[in-house]
């Protein structure tokens, strides 16, 4: 069997993938070796950020998600049984600049049947049951271009052969495909361990059910109480050496349902039932590569040569916790996944089609995995903290693990809930150029409001551009003078000749800056590229890109939306020159 495509990991992040490359017209085959995994009960990811939500906005997946997810827009903190102001989770209050101005708690089991169901939408199958044993590598590129033979063994003892051009794990932590690539996982554990449990709970704590709740607790750390989906709570909290040493016998669901009752004193707590429930040891692993090329002579042991980026035509990815591991003390792990599956697919897909050059690929490892990084880096201290100690990055402070909680939260922000992780400036994808635009190449395009043409009903801009895996050219203007008609008229017509090279790269918007009764007035009689919509509210989306609509700009928006490039109107010439650095045009 040939496909372009081999996904090993049937996970948000591998789901998310395969359905975007399926929705991109290419061949997937997806296995995971958990037969039945989507019955898998509950646990695991349980919170969605507000830049996921945009993500999969564009995706036409946070409509499903919201009808089951519990919303919080606030938190509380208490101690010593009373409500303290400024500490633990108050940045959700904070949290602006987006139409997903909350987190979205929601455990993964219902977060995958709804990607799943996304994926049947689609055409596109899971093959449970199915454990990759290893695969093989050839020098010479068959008629589909496949150079991976993957072996997999079946839940009935049979073996299935697949042939593939690109590999990607998205396997989990312990990642088969990370090691059969011999991509080193670098980091350890900590002495941590933490305890999580999903239960249907009755309390008298106060805002139980309005937000995430952080209690501190002088015997269990920085105590974690997070109301989810269908009426259950999630609590976590540390399970210190001392609580070991209690239950020399080990330790059970008994064990562990009697001390959240603990951790929640002076607040009474019933437990009615448990849904799952987890000890785990706090771990930070950062993959040395997320990209290997193809290894001509496979070592022995079933391991294969690590990065070679001489060639780019085929290869092997990981991503989500095969890339990155770190605590939940955040809750990024999925988001962060699920950040590098919209990275990584539009790339591959432009590559396999043939419209861009294959050096594309090497932009997933070098945006993403700096961003893996920086949370891990955060998470070091953040998992301190709510296990009650002082982090190392604070040598010798007298401070209480309870405020250094809050101070990093709130300085990280925009970064925890993932509006704030900008790629580097670089000469391919994220290029810089004289530009009004104070959002900068590599940096999220915010989703900015404004109105349809007649009825005035308003939109957002992450609305209209869904995730295709085609760029979007952006034009802000204003009611021209007679001078800038002409130029607005001459762009019109080369984004005409332009649209014959790269049509299928591109999608077009038109931003005007006031109101009209019609566009082609609005616009001194040119017809707009794209549809044309009315930013009626004093030019609030034109300010917030930092532009000035008298003048005109043009703003790329990559399909993940990231803004990759940013020209004067009067320069549209140089769009031409930005797409040519990496686009084939002998492949549209």
């Amino acid at each position: 069997m040939d496909f372009d495509v081999f996904i090993c990991g049937a996970g948000p992040v591998g789901l998310i993938i395969a359905y975007q490359l399926k929705r991109m017209g290419i061949s997937v085959y997806l296995a995971e070796k958990v037969q039945e995994s989507g019955n898998v009960k509950h646990g695991r990811a349980g919170a969605i950020s507000p830049r996921t939500m945009e993500l999969l906005d564009q995706l036409n997946l946070a409509d499903p998600l919201m009808q089951q997810g519990f919303v919080c827009k606030s938190t509380s903190t208490f101690k010593d049984g009373q409500k303290v102001l400024d500490h633990g989770w108050d940045f959700v209050a904070k949290i602006k600049d987006t139409a997903f101005d909350f987190i979205l708690h929601l455990r993964q089991v219902y977060t995958e049947r709804i990607f799943r169901k996304a994926l049947e939408s689609v055409g596109q199958r899971i093959r449970e049951g199915s454990r990759l044993v290893d695969f093989s590598v050839t020098d010479s590129v068959d008629d589909h271009g496949s150079r991976y033979t993957v072996i997999l063994e079946n839940f009935d003892g049979s073996t299935t052969l697949v042939n593939a051009r690109y590999i990607i794990g998205t396997d989990g932590g312990s990642s088969t495909v990370r090691k059969l690539a011999g991509i080193k996982f670098l980091g350890d554990s900590t002495p941590l361990e933490w305890v999580r449990l999903d239960a249907v709970v009755a309390t008298n704590m106060p805002d139980s059910r309005v937000g995430p709740v952080s209690i501190i607790s002088p015997n269990h750390g920085n105590v974690l109480w997070a109301p989810m989906d269908h009426g259950r709570t999630r609590i976590g909290f540390r399970c210190s050496p001392q609580m070991r040493q209690r239950y020399e016998s080990g330790i059970g669901l008994t064990e562990v349902t009697f001390e959240a009752i603990q951790a929640l004193k002076p607040f009474e707590l019933t437990v009615k039932s448990v849904d799952w429930w987890t000890i785990y040891r706090v771990g930070h692993r950062l993959a040395e590569h997320y990209f290997a090329s193809p290894a001509i002579t496979p070592r022995s042991g079933g391991s294969h040569d690590a990065l070679a980026a001489t060639d780019n035509t085929s290869g092997i990815f990981i991503a989500g916790d095969a890339a990155h591991t770190h605590s939940s003390g955040t809750a990024q792990g999925m988001n962060v996944g699920i950040q590098d599956a919209a990275n990584l697919s539009w790339k591959l897909a432009g590559v396999i089609k043939g419209w861009f050059d294959p050096k594309v690929l090497v932009t997933y490892e070098s945006e993403r995995r700096p961003a893996a990084a920086t949370v891990i880096k955060l998470d070091e201290s953040i998992a301190s903290v709510m296990s009650g100690e002082v982090p190392k990055a604070y040598p010798g402070i007298q401070k209480d693990p309870s405020t250094i909680f809050h101070e990093l939260l709130d300085t990280n922000a925009q970064m925890t809930v993932g509006l704030d992780v900008p790629y580097q400036v670089e000469g391919l994808l994220n290029r810089s150029h004289f530009s009004t635009c104070t959002i900068m190449p590599g940096e999220r395009a915010p989703d900015v409001s404004f109105c349809k043409p007649g009825s005035l009903d308003p939109i957002r801009l992450y609305t209209i551009m869904q995730n295709t895996g085609r760029f979007w050219i952006v034009t802000f203007v204003q009611s021209p003078t007679i001078q800038q008609a002409s130029v607005l008229e001459r762009y019109a017509r080369c984004m005409t000749d332009f649209n014959e090279k790269c049509g299928p790269l591109c999608d077009y918007a038109t931003i005007i800056a006031g109101e009209a009764l019609s566009v082609t007035d609005a616009l001194a009689g040119c017809e707009p590229p794209g549809n044309a919509y009315f930013d009626i509210d004093e030019g609030a989306a034109s300010e917030r890109y930092g532009i000035d609509p008298q003048k005109g700009e043009i703003v790329v928006i990559r399909p993940d939306g990231v803004v990759g490039f940013a020209c004067p109107l009067d320069r549209f010439h140089d769009l031409e020159r930005y797409f040519g650095a990496f686009v084939l045009t002998r492949g549209i």
